[in-house]
């Protein structure tokens, strides 16, 4: 039986992380890097991903990566891939992370809009795996995970254009999952609301929304990014080595109401 330090040693492997620069993505690049991984770190924000690579490298003294990735461009995947194996050499793992939605109510949408969502938030992990497969499969414990939502699984007529994509990125991580048998392992996480920072007010949340939230929520709190790194990391490692094709919910219970009448 393995320690736990050996199921949750990521020395020398290669790990590509998608909207990096956000509060989960780099969260997650920290950990992964304290863990001995070597991090890819990839956002449309050039600078701040850069400088959080610079940042990482220097607290763990694990080689970083830091590049300018547009994932509804299908080139500057490739482009990061390829970087990738220039300084690595290898691809243990991805995290496709990189998502976002605005607040949308159901009938104020359109075709534009809704065809975005879908490019960034469920395209851009697709072509990001398919173009890191031929290198996953030559890993051992390969894996890969999905930033879902709990709006992909619920009914969420208030954000209709993101929650439809993430609803869509679940199922093809489950394809993916069994057309991938024992080579590579996918995963998703279905995750609740997160404390991360502007980007909540930017989605349309207002102080009394995330408030109302958080009375309803089983343990009282919203989710901190390190609880989000926590989980993928978990996904990633051999502890791990036993599951595909599932999404792990992380969201503090939950929100519950009960079911019997009040006074």
């Amino acid at each position: 039986m393995k320690t736990i330090q050996e199921l949750y040693d990521f020395t020398d492997k290669t790990i590509i992380i998608s909207g990096a620069a956000g509060a989960i993505g780099s969260e997650a690049a920290r950990f992964l890097s304290s863990l001995g991984g070597n991090i890819v770190l990839a956002d449309l924000n050039e600078d701040k991903v850069k400088q959080i690579a610079v940042d990482i490298e220097k607290e763990t003294g694990n080689a970083t990566l830091g590049m300018k990735t547009d994932f509804t461009d299908e080139t500057q995947i490739e482009a990061l891939v390829t970087a990738t194996i220039e300084k690595f050499g290898n691809i243990s793992a991805v995290v496709n992370n990189v998502g976002w939605g605005a607040n949308t109510p159901l009938w104020e949408s359109n075709t534009e809009k809704m065809v975005d969502a879908y490019k960034l938030n469920t395209l851009g992990a697709y072509n990001l795996t398919r173009l890191c497969m031929p290198y996953l499969k030559k890993e051992n414990n390969a894996s890969v995970v999905f930033s879902g939502s709990m709006v992909g699984n619920t009914p969420s007529p208030e954000f209709i254009e993101y929650s439809t994509a993430k609803a869509g990125l679940l199922n093809m991580v489950r394809s993916m999952a069994v057309a991938s048998g024992p080579e590579v392992r996918f995963n998703s996480l279905i995750i609740g609301t997160v404390d991360n920072g502007a980007s909540s007010e930017e989605a349309g949340y207002t102080q009394e929304m995330i408030d109302n939230v958080v009375k309803g929520i089983v343990l009282k709190r919203r989710g901190l990014p390190e609880d989000i790194a926590y989980a993928m990391a978990f996904l990633l490692s051999d502890a791990a080595s036993w599951i595909t094709g599932t999404e792990l919910t992380v969201n503090g219970g939950g929100v519950y109401k009960t079911k019997m009448p009040t006074s």
